[in-house]
């Protein structure tokens, strides 16, 4: 009988087989350690839309509190019907409750006016969007023109890179110019053109801000992470709305669940960004469905409802305060209400 060897032994032996499967396929360590330092080096390239000083078109619009200030807390509401989708006007202060962290706040401020946006269209120029990118131009067009003439609207493009293709402009003109110049190809930067739109979008002079992100795609370029993406569009005011030609994510069963496919990460990605801004994912099944949907986003911008609060939580602490608005009344039952998922407080000035 041969004799029994020690956990010692075992273990050594064990370490030495690794040791030689890595000597032995030094292909493997060399792609692995190249892939580990291609990321590296993305996220060392910070991406910037536009120089520091920002530019601007005019002093801002002060008939309007903006978002959030020292006091007041502002939130666009949009009600839908379930069954429909179709807006539902006509609603009064009395048939919202607004909550924040739990506890019920007064309502102060209560409108349906069409305010006017300031507008960002994100266009997806990646190489995979060649055949689609003629009808988004054109759904593009029609949004703007669908949309509140005295809006600001500007133009990015992204593939590997995000590109300001147009700034701030009222000029149906200067928009379709630049459309017919955009040139598809390479990669998808999505997370960094909704940061980047996201962040020119604040800078606009119109009280309300919003984006339209149109992509087929799961990004892959990015300097941004996911993570930290939802946490800029959370302490912004600006509502998401995203358009995404990605496969439907069908029910895999208990085990598929535990993997995600590259459209299905996309499609969870623009579920995500939009719902904490209080804007919309979109996945139309045909292409020509694009048309629609930009109609629909346009209308929902201008039929919004405009809640404001004074918080009943008076720290200046920067943390993130979750609101909850509930329907009252009748219309509870068949409508629900869309809008962002929350804010951060301000801090005390130092």
């Amino acid at each position: 009988m041969p004799p029994k060897s020690s956990p010692r032994s075992c273990w050594s032996r064990l370490a030495a087989g690794v040791l030689s499967l890595l000597i032995a396929c030094p292909m493997l360590s060399s792609v692995y350690t190249q892939d580990k330092d291609s990321q590296e080096r993305r996220r060392q390239n910070k991406p910037e839309l536009e120089s520091e000083e920002t530019r601007q078109t005019g002093p801002r619009d002060k008939s309007y509190t903006i978002g959030v200030n020292v006091d007041l807390v502002l939130m666009y509401t949009s009600v839908f019907d379930k069954k429909s989708g179709h807006f539902i006007a006509g609603l009064k202060e009395d048939n919202f409750n607004v909550y924040e962290d739990g506890v019920q706040q007064a309502i102060t401020a209560f409108s349906q006016e069409d305010v006017p946006v300031s507008l960002g269209i994100l266009l997806d120029l990646s190489g995979s969007m060649r055949q689609k990118i003629d009808q988004v131009n054109k759904a593009a067009l029609a949004f703007i023109k669908a949309s509140n003439p005295k809006d600001q609207v500007f133009l990015i493009g992204f593939n590997d890179e995000v590109e300001l293709l147009q700034d701030y402009t009222s000029d149906i003109d200067e928009v379709t110019d630049a459309l017919e110049n955009t040139i598809v190809t390479g990669g998808t930067a999505l997370y960094d053109a909704v940061y980047l739109g996201v962040q020119k979008a604040q800078s606009g002079s119109k009280p309300k801000k919003a984006i339209v992100v149109i992509s087929d795609g799961e990004d892959r370029d990015s300097y941004y992470k996911l993570n930290e993406l939802v946490a800029k569009v959370q302490e912004s005011d600006v509502q998401v709305f995203s358009v995404g030609f990605v496969e439907e994510v069908k029910d895999k069963g208990l085990f598929g669940r535990w993997s995600k496919t590259a459209p299905e990460k996309a499609h969870a990605a623009l579920v995500r960004i939009s719902e904490e801004t209080g804007g919309k994912a979109f996945f139309p099944s045909k292409l020509t469905d694009i048309h629609t949907v930009v109609a629909e986003i346009a209308s929902d911008l201008r039929s919004q409802y405009s809640i404001g609060y004074f918080s009943t939580n008076a720290a200046r602490d920067g943390s993130f305060r979750r609101v909850k608005i509930e329907l009252n009344g009748p219309v509870s039952d068949k409508s629900q209400a869309r809008y962002r998922r929350g804010y951060f407080a301000p801090k005390k000035s130092s």
